[in-house]
This record gives structure tokens, C-alpha cells and sequence, in this order.
């Protein structure tokens, strides 16, 4: 019921199985850069305890430990020269806490923190440039002894061994080769003899460590430790499978390809392991099971158990999730389910997590968000919405005018839409996936935005009936007006950055190629455009599934774009800030700039998106001279509230400046009698501030402002 992951430079708590909580209910803060690893504290049994581990960019892990109410940082674990990217702890049955970081230095170091939390570095593990890309630690339950395994670059797993007591020191045990790349991630489990029915794994005995590792190579490889044997004196010729098994890795070998004897060999290798009372015992290691299946890199294993047998869950650069099971009738593993979807997620997963029953699978990707799936009991897995976010650095957020949601701009290249659901904040839409990182963004009306970019360009959004008709099933009561004269849905081309409408006329061809039952070679003829129409049309329809839930991550990544109804043109340089009049009919706009001849405000009127007319010298109509008053780029712009009397700039230039509305109404064509157009340069105060303005903001009167400065 509890999950923790990475989120920039804190570690989020979620629980996944509270449909009507907030979602992400606590956020540990104390690292300076990216957390690149989580993991909870494990005993010796592999149960998970209430403390984690967390390891960063900033060269430490961290130890937080869950007190009555709060989460509390109980150690600091530092040394590593380069970032730590790996970490794994065990909690030993005295309360000692065992503590493994792995880092890109070339280095391993294992620290002990005692009940108190005090901590010290006990060891130093030099592997040299092959680094260590994950790490895991375990207990072997017959002697007591701490089992490290690392994945390396060097594509092999590496076992180091040590005693449980204070101080001691792990020693290198073997080096098991067979993978073809580099190893990303390692896993143990510890068998407890349950499914010894099973003939997949009726060999395995009670006690028993299961060592899965995944590869670059796209395999995953099970290995089996266990107590060795030693055998009785062979009363005879080895039988004919083995003497098969052994003339082919012999013929390999004679050959020279030493690599593909070592991938196929199921030798057991033995490792001599000292307990704490000195006696060594061996262990036989042996590659158990090769599982194939995924396409691309696999990034992450979990152990679990379902139906009461051990499970396995991959996550993969392929997109894909699958749970892997032992199969009694084939005798092998064998996946059974792939979760996911075929050519969806961009860049595939990179990593997964699954729950202690096997009930639910968690994974996250690239887009800032974690895909959930549940099994329902009957063989099927459900997905479920979760929780979602940017996965860069947000640069604007402003409401819709009726402060139902947020909308924000992110240097992820995306805008995305939150509202208050079911407990907590969701993420309701994604109406722009852009080419450029996104700066800026401001409502002109409850369902049209227009946003800034790394580009000249402004662009005006508009929403969807597909968004209307969700909007509406989440929030009961709500009115859409002119929703007949909204788009259908929208598309984004592969190689374009507009979102294209997708009108009624495309909506009633798909209809009529349903009616009429067409072949199947109609739906290799659709377009991009027309498969965006289809599932527009089934979501409208109320055939898309999940009426009144929040979208899935799948469908915020396709069918919830705004289709761009118009461009603002004018700037020189790449767009900064932009702000909109309350009333709807004015936006202001700006963009980087290092000279007062670019520092410039343009305006456009939101009717016509075009710059307002000013009267000519010779009476012509002309477009508005832009507002200047500062020499740098401008960050921010504020409208007044409620009338929009005042427009507020400041500016890296350490300056504020106010602009008033002109009080010349407009002639009959439209005209200014202001040259600068319907609002002029009231006052202009500079050195504000010692250093750059960020932000400014209007007090609910507009009696006075406040400003935010970098000093």
C-alpha cells in the first residue's frame, strides 16, 4: 500500500490502492540533485520494513526512517566521488542495517547504521571502470551469511559474501558470465519451498536464493543458489542428455566462440561462504532459466508471488511489462501477461515495481507519469489511473477563468491540464505535446489558451468535444457552451508541431465505413488523422470506457490534444511571457531579448488575434506600436484584476514598469487614438530590485502589487 519513487530531487510516498486519496501525500526532501534510486529497507526474511534508502546525483543515499507521523532523514551516507545510482539495504535481526551504494566513481561502499542511526562506512569495493549499474543484497537463511550481487557493465554478475557481524568485510565469490550486454538490474528471492509440485521448479528446495538479472541483451537469466551436494561415485556412463549437453559446449569451445558456451552452460559453480562462527559452507550457483520475450532493453525484475507460486515481473524498453510465471505442463517460465501497449509508450519503460500479492504492477516511462495495472481475479489484468506529472521543469501555471483547472507549461515540451478529482489532483488533459520547450501560457476564455514557446511563434489552442463531453462526466453540472462548434478531436502529423482538428465530416465517413462493414483493407488505408477521429468518436460516444475516471496515461498521450486554431506572429526572438486581459479581449506578449529595440510588449485582440489599429499620419489604419519600457527580456506580465486597468511588467533588467489602459475608446473601424494602442506607459521604475525579477502579482483589488527578485 505503499510506493516510493524518485520525483526530481525528492522521494514521493503514493499508495496505490486508495482510488479516493490525494494521490502523492508525502514528499522527502534533502537531496540537492535527482534521486536516481528508491528502495525499501528489507529484513532478512526479504519482508519490507517502514525505513527506505534513496540515492542521488548529489554523490549520497540517504536513510529515511517512518516515526510516529513523519518520515525523518536518519542518515546521511556520503564518500562517492561521481552520483550514486544504485542502493540496497538489509535490516539484520539485531536492528543493524546493512546499506550497499553503488556508484558511476568505480566504486562500491558499504556502510552500518545501529539502532541509534549512527552510521559508518565499513568498506570500499574498487571495481574499476566496469561499474556496477544496480545492486542487491540478501540473507542466506542456512548459515546466516550477507550475499551481495552486483549487475556490471562488464556484462557479467558479480557475488560478494560476508558475515553478519559488525565490521566485516565482503570478499568476491564468482563472476557469472552468459550475458551478451550490459547487466541493469539484479533481484533475489527467497524460495520457501511453496509449488515444489510445480516441474518448472520442483527442483528448487526450501532455502534456496533465486538471482534474477536482466540484460541489454533483452534476456532475463534465473540462478539458483543452493547448499552443494556433494555427488556419489558415478556407477556408470553419464546418461545421453548430458553427454549431448556437454559435446555441443565442447564443439563451441574447439571453435573458439568461448562466449556462446559460457550463455548456454548450466555448470554449477561453487562458492565457498564463511558464516560468522568461521565455518565455511558451499553453495552451488547455477544458471536455472533464460526468459525471452522482450524486444528491447530490459530496465528492471521484481519478485512476487501469484497464485502461491513465485513470480516475476520485467519491465523493458519494448513498452511493455510482462509477468512471468512457471508453467507445470511445458516445463518451462512462461509469460502470462504482457502489460502495456503495442507501439504506445515512447522510449518504453524504465522500471517497474509489483505488489507483495502480485495483485498489482506498477511501472513508469519517460512522460512523468506511472502506468497501474490490477488483475481482476480471473486471469485479466485492468489498467488504472494513477498519478501523472511533468517530468521536467515547469515554467508557467495559470487557471482557467473559472478556476476549474490548472494549466501548466513544462520544459518537457508539454502542457497539461489538473483538476481537483476523487480526493486529490489529477491530470485531465494534455492538449499540446510540443518540438520546443514550452515557456508560457495564459487563458483567453474557459476552454482557449495561448502558449509560448522556444520559437517566434505564439499559438492559440481551443478545446475538443472529446474534452468537453470528459469534462463534463467528471465534474456533473458542468456547461459547455457552443460545443457544437468544437472540434471533434485532434491529431498531431508524426513530423509536424500543429495539432490538426478532426471536424464532424471525418466523424460520419468512419461511421458510414462501420455501417457499411467495409473490408478490412480500409483500416490499412487510414490516415494518422483518421484513426485520431476514430477513437474521438468512440470517447464522445461513451464507447472509450472509464466515463467519470480519470484517463489513463495511454489516452492522455493520444486523445486528449487541442487542435491549434490560429498563429500570433511579430517577435524577433523566442517567446517569454505572455498575459491575458480578464475580460478576454486583450493578450499581452514578450520575448527574450538583450536590447531595448526587442524588450518590447506586443498585443494582439483576442477576436481577431491580429495587433490593435492606431490612426496613421496620413489617416491610414496602422498596427499599435508595441510597449517598451525595458532594456532586457521581460519574465513576467499581470493584468489587473478586476478591470484590467493596469498591465504589469518587470524584467531581468531589475525593472518594473506600468502600463495604463488608454482612455480613448476606438472609432468605428477599430482605430486607437494612442499610438501604442489601448494601453501606454504610465510609470517605469528601474533598479527595483539588486537582482533579476522573476515573478509579480496583483492583490485581489489591485491596490497594490508584489514582486519576486533573485535577490
Amino acid at each position: 500500500s505503499l510506493v516510493a519513487f524518485g520525483a526530481g530531487t525528492t522521494v514521493a510516498l503514493y499508495d496505490p490502492t486508495d482510488a479516493q486519496g490525494p494521490g502523492i501525500h508525502t514528499i522527502l526532501q534533502g537531496h540537492t540533485k535527482r534521486v536516481n534510486c528508491v528502495r525499501f529497507v528489507r529484513t532478512v526474511s526479504s519482508a519490507p520494513t517502514s525505513s527506505l534508502v534513496s540515492a542521488s546525483a548529489d554523490c549520497t543515499a540517504r536513510l529515511w526512517r517512518h516515526g510516529s507521523q513523519t518520515w525523518d532523514c536518519a542518515a546521511v551516507f556520503e564518500g562517492h566521488l561521481n552520483p550514486v545510482i544504485s542502493v540496497s539495504s538489509v535490516q539484520l535481526e539485531n536492528g543493524r542495517i546493512v546499506v550497499v551504494t553503488a556508484s558511476t566513481d568505480g566504486t562500491l561502499r558499504v556502510f552500518e547504521v545501529e539502532d541509534n542511526n549512527s552510521s559508518v562506512c565499513v568498506q570500499t569495493v574498487d571495481v574499476g571502470s566496469r561499474n556496477a549499474i544496480d545492486v542487491t543484497l540478501t540473507v542466506l537463511p542456512d548459515c546466516g551469511a550477507i550475499v551481495l550481487a552486483t549487475g556490471n557493465t562488464d556484462n557479467c554478475v558479480h557475488l560478494y559474501t560476508r558475515a553478519q557481524e559488525a565490521g566485516s568485510q565482503f570478499a568476491k565469490a564468482l563472476k557469472l558470465a552468459g550475458h551478451e550486454d550490459w547487466v541493469t538490474t539484479v533481484a533475489f528471492l527467497q524460495y520457501q519451498g511453496v509449488g515444489q509440485d510445480n516441474s518448472t521448479i520442483s527442483h528448487w528446495r526450501a532455502g534456496d536464493m533465486i538471482l534474477a538479472s536482466a540484460s541489454e541483451d533483452k534476456y532475463v537469466r534465473l540462478w539458483r543458489i543452493s547448499q552443494a551436494v556433494v555427488p556419489k561415485a558415478a556407477s556408470g556412463s553419464l546418461d545421453s542428455d548430458k553427454l549431448a549437453a556437454q559435446a555441443m559446449l565442447d564443439a563451441f569451445a574447439s571453435t573458439g566462440d568461448s562466449s556462446a558456451a559460457a550463455q548456454l552452460s548450466t555448470r554449477a559453480h561453487i562458492m565457498a561462504v564463511a558464516s560468522g562462527s568461521g565455518e565455511s559452507r558451499s553453495y552451488a550457483v547455477s544458471l536455472d532459466s533464460v526468459l525471452m520475450g522482450h524486444d528491447g532493453w530490459v530496465h528492471s525484475v521484481s519478485w512476487t508471488h501469484a497464485d502461491g507460486l513465485p513470480a516475476l515481473v520485467s519491465a523493458s524498453a519494448d513498452s511493455s511489462a510482462i509477468v512471468w510465471a512457471p508453467d507445470a505442463d511445458a516445463g518451462v517460465w512462461s509469460s502470462v501477461a504482457r502489460l502495456g501497449e503495442a507501439g504506445g509508450t515512447a522510449q518504453g519503460f524504465l522500471g517497474s515495481a509489483v505488489s507483495p500479492s502480485g495483485t498489482l504492477v506498477l511501472a513508469h516511462g519517460y512522460h512523468g507519469s506511472l502506468h497501474m495495472w490490477r488483475a481482476d481475479g480471473g486471469g485479466l489484468w485492468l489498467p488504472r489511473a494513477s498519478v501523472s506529472g511533468h517530468y521536467a521543469s515547469v515554467q508557467d501555471v495559470c487557471w482557467d477563468p473559472h478556476g476549474n483547472y490548472l494549466l501548466s507549461v513544462s520544459v518537457d515540451q508539454t502542457a497539461r491540464l489538473f483538476a481537483p478529482l476523487q480526493g486529490g489532483w489529477r491530470e485531465i488533459a494534455r492538449p499540446q505535446v510540443h518540438g520546443y520547450d514550452m515557456r508560457c501560457a495564459a487563458f483567453v476564455a474557459p476552454y482557449v489558451y495561448v502558449s509560448g514557446a522556444d520559437e517566434k511563434v505564439l499559438r492559440v489552442f481551443t478545446a475538443t468535444q472529446q474534452f468537453a463531453t470528459q469534462w463534463q462526466a467528471l465534474t456533473p453540472g458542468a456547461l459547455v457552451p457552443d460545443f457544437a462548434k468544437l472540434a471533434v478531436g485532434a491529431s498531431l502529423p508524426v513530423l509536424g508541431l500543429s495539432n490538426k482538428a478532426v471536424d464532424e465530416e471525418q466523424v460520419r465517413a468512419l461511421q458510414e465505413a462501420d455501417t457499411n462493414e467495409l473490408d478490412d483493407s480500409y483500416h490499412l488505408r487510414q490516415t494518422h488523422t483518421d484513426v485520431v477521429a476514430n477513437a474521438a468518436m468512440r470517447s464522445t460516444s461513451g464507447e472509450g470506457g472509464g466515463r467519470g475516471e480519470p484517463p489513463l496515461e495511454e489516452h492522455l498521450l493520444r486523445h486528449t490534444l487541442w487542435p491549434e486554431t490560429d498563429k500570433l506572429y511579430g517577435h524577433p526572438y523566442e517567446i517569454f511571457a505572455v498575459a491575458a486581459t480578464h475580460s478576454g479581449d486583450w493578450i499581452a506578449t514578450a520575448c527574450k531579448a538583450s536590447s531595448e529595440k526587442y524588450a518590447a510588449i506586443r498585443v494582439y485582440s483576442a477576436h481577431t488575434w491580429q495587433p490593435p489599429s492606431v490612426r496613421g499620419a496620413d489617416d491610414e489604419l496602422v498596427a499599435a506600436t508595441p510597449l517598451s519600457a525595458h532594456s532586457l527580456t521581460i519574465t513576467r506580465m499581470r493584468f489587473s484584476p478586476p478591470s484590467d486597468k493596469w498591465l504589469l511588467s518587470v524584467s531581468r533588467d531589475r525593472s518594473w514598469a506600468l502600463f495604463e489602459k488608454t482612455a480613448a475608446g476606438s472609432d468605428e473601424e477599430g482605430a486607437f487614438d494612442a499610438p501604442t494602442g489601448p494601453y501606454r506607459l504610465a510609470h517605469h521604475q528601474p533598479k527595483a530590485h539588486a537582482r533579476i525579477i522573476w515573478d509579480a502579482a496583483w492583490s485581489p483589488d489591485a491596490r497594490f502589487f508584489a514582486t519576486a527578485s533573485r535577490d
